[in-house]
C-alpha cells in the first residue's frame, strides 16, 4: 500500500493500540486505519466503551492538513473528509468505497486524547455531521443576535425567552405580547 499523502512511499504495518494492527508511513508519519482491522478491535473493547458525547476539545492543537486529494491505499478511491468537532478545523479522511480511515501525522494521539478514538466511526454518520452543523449554526446566530440587541439586552432577552418557554400559560403570555390591543374586549355578540 502507498501512502496517501507521499504517493510513492510504502506503508509499514505498525500497532497503533494493543490488539489495533494498522499501516504508518515512514516520511509523513500520517497512519492508515483499515476498516477490516479497526471492526474486529472495536467488537473486542465489547460495550464498556461508551459512545462519545459531540464536545469540542478543551485545547485546540492545529493540526497539519495535507490540502492535496487524497486516495484509498486499499481501493483507491477517493477520501472525504470529515469535520469532527464543530468549529474546530480538525478533519479526518475516510474511503467511502471501504471505509478505512487516514490520520495526518499526531491526528490519532489528538483523537484518543479526546476519548473519541474507540468509536471514531460515529464522527462519519450523518447524525454527527448534523450536529456539528447545527451546532455551528447556533453559535453563528449566537453572535448575530448579540450583535444585533447588544450584551445587556441580548442577555436580558434570553432570560425572558427562558422564563416565557419554561411557562405553564405559555401560549396565554405571547397571545398577550403579540395583541396589538390586549385589553380591548372581545365582541361576543357576532355583529
Amino acid at each position: 500500500m502507498k501512502c496517501p499523502v507521499c504517493k510513492g512511499n510504502s506503508l509499514e504495518k505498525h500497532e497503533l493500540e494493543a490488539g489495533l494492527p494498522a499501516h504508518r508511513c515512514t516520511v509523513c508519519q500520517g497512519v492508515w486505519l483499515s476498516a477490516g482491522e479497526y471492526w474486529p478491535w472495536r467488537r473486542a473493547l465489547g460495550k464498556k466503551e461508551l459512545a462519545a458525547e459531540l464536545e469540542p476539545p478543551v485545547t485546540v492543537t492545529p493540526i497539519e492538513d495535507v490540502s492535496q486529494v487524497k486516495q484509498c491505499p486499499e481501493c483507491e478511491h477517493i477520501l472525504r473528509r470529515y469535520q469532527v468537532w464543530p468549529n474546530v478545523q480538525f478533519y479526518l479522511d475516510r474511503c467511502s468505497q471501504c471505509g478505512s480511515v487516514w490520520f495526518d501525522r499526531d491526528e490519532w494521539s489528538y483523537v484518543k486524547k479526546q476519548g473519541v478514538h474507540s468509536h471514531v466511526h460515529l464522527v462519519f454518520t450523518d447524525t454527527w455531521q448534523e450536529r456539528i452543523r447545527a451546532e455551528e449554526m447556533r453559535q453563528h446566530m449566537d453572535l448575530i443576535y448579540l450583535e444585533r440587541f447588544g450584551a445587556q439586552d441580548y442577555q436580558q432577552i434570553q432570560e425572558i425567552r427562558q422564563w416565557l418557554w419554561e411557562h405553564p400559560k405559555r401560549a396565554a403570555l405571547l397571545a398577550f405580547l403579540t395583541d396589538r390591543d390586549p385589553y380591548q374586549a372581545v365582541s361576543g355578540s357576532g355583529s
